[in-house]
């Protein structure tokens, strides 16, 4: 029994990868773990429904508008509901992908070299790093639902003003009666709901990438110290040092093979994402920022339009950052394998270098589809600020 407890107290920690599927908002909007089991329902079929009435009343109202600042309000949220119903068929399509990731995700951190303190560091540290991220995107998504719902019927009861006022103000329908005010107001509070929600999904991505980008660097780490390996493998397996050497670089190739397979599999939906991100945020940012750059605006919109912004600026950073860290690990992982001694092995070992330095050589780059030469980069990020200022000082000049 105490041989067992010992045992039990040497043995390192499990590790099991964060699966953003499980947190609260995905279960909101139905797009949890279970999801490739249960397939297509009623209450999925629902929300597709009730965010695509939004869309359409958003559009109709931005045409129909009589003022600038309903009219790109409108056209704002078109845009950006528009852009959150895209994490929802992304998960339903590839969710039996998506459980595959998680679960490759799971059984690499599980094998893992836990004995080695730099390995359980990285692995350590980016658990963390994810479940930090999942916490802030699900704070700061339910901060902006209520500002986005109650800042402008706060601020007007607060300055004596009306406060009967929609989250959205939509042209279209007409609102002639209290019923029809509570009503649409309700709809728009719901669709909004959904709308954060699937925004916090669209974020989740990044709690991949980071645990990604963790493994990436752990077949760094285990490359770097080949040699070690090929000792210990020599003894334990009883074979001269080069045959060692020769097994643990053929493990780490296998190791390579396999991450890229699977960072491949979600690449069209990081793609997708980006796209997206790239045509719709810049356009979204300036038709938010124009009330409060010509002052037309109340406390409430204020309010809204700041923090909207500061989410928007902060999401767009996110996603190109971590995305250009994850590209740029294939690169990494070459130069890893030049600095092995190929140079003082065998024809067999120098082979395997060739071709494990050959699907390495480049960056696997997250493209938009939009623009074909735009890679998720800060650089890009960059350009996104510089687009997003290019197309308010179009809108000024067209008022």
């Amino acid at each position: 029994m105490e041989s067992q407890r010992k045992e039990n107290v040497e043995k390192p920690p499990q590790f099991e990868a964060v699966d953003y599927r499980k947190h609260m908002y995905c279960r909101l909007v139905f797009l949890d773990d279970g999801l490739p089991n249960r397939g297509l329902t009623w209450p999925l079929i629902t929300i597709i429904v009730i965010l695509i009435l939004m869309i359409v009343m958003c559009l109709v109202s931005a045409f129909i508008s009589t003022e600038a600042k309903q009219g790109l309000d409108n056209l704002k949220t078109f845009l950006l509901v528009s852009m959150a119903i895209l994490p929802l068929f992304n998960n339903y399509i590839d969710r039996k992908s998506l459980a595959r990731v998680h679960n490759f995700i799971n059984q690499s951190m599980r094998n893992a070299r836990l004995e080695d303190p730099k390995v359980r560091f990285v692995l350590e540290s980016a658990k963390k790093r994810a479940s930090f991220h999942l916490k802030v995107y699900t704070r700061i998504f339910f901060v902006n639902y209520y500002a986005m719902v109650l800042s402008q019927p706060l601020a007007g009861w607060m300055t004596g003003d009306v406060w009967k006022k929609w989250p959205n103000p939509w042209a279209f329908p007409p609102s002639n009666n209290e019923l029809s005010f509570w009503l649409i107001f309700i709809f728009q509070a719901v669709g909004l709901a959904f709308s954060n929600c699937l925004g916090a999904v669209f974020m989740s991505f990044t709690s991949i990438t980071i645990q990604m980008t963790a493994l990436f660097d752990v077949l760094i780490l285990t490359i770097k110290e080949i040699d070690h390996r090929a000792v210990s493998r020599s003894k334990l397996d009883a074979i001269s040092y080069r045959a060692a050497r020769l097994a643990v670089l053929r493990e780490d190739i296998i190791t390579y093979q396999e991450l890229v397979r699977e960072l491949l599999s979600i690449k069209p939906n990081l793609r997708n994402m980006f796209t997206v991100m790239s045509v719709v945020m810049p356009l979204a940012m300036a038709c938010e920022a124009y009330p409060l750059i010509m002052g037309n605006f109340t406390i409430g919109e204020l309010v809204k339009g700041v923090l909207f912004l500061a989410v928007q600026v902060a999401c767009v950073g996110q996603i190109c950052t971590m995305l250009e860290t994850l590209s740029d690990r294939n690169t990494a992982v070459f130069h890893a394998f030049y600095n092995t001694p190929w140079y003082e092995s065998g024809v067999e070992f120098k082979k395997l270098i060739h071709i494990a330095m050959t699907s390495s050589k480049d960056p696997i780059y997250i493209k938009s589809l939009a623009f074909t030469d735009m890679n998720a980069t800060a650089d890009t990020y960059c350009s996104f600020l510089v687009n997003s200022f290019n197309i308010l000082n179009l809108i000024r000049k067209m008022n």
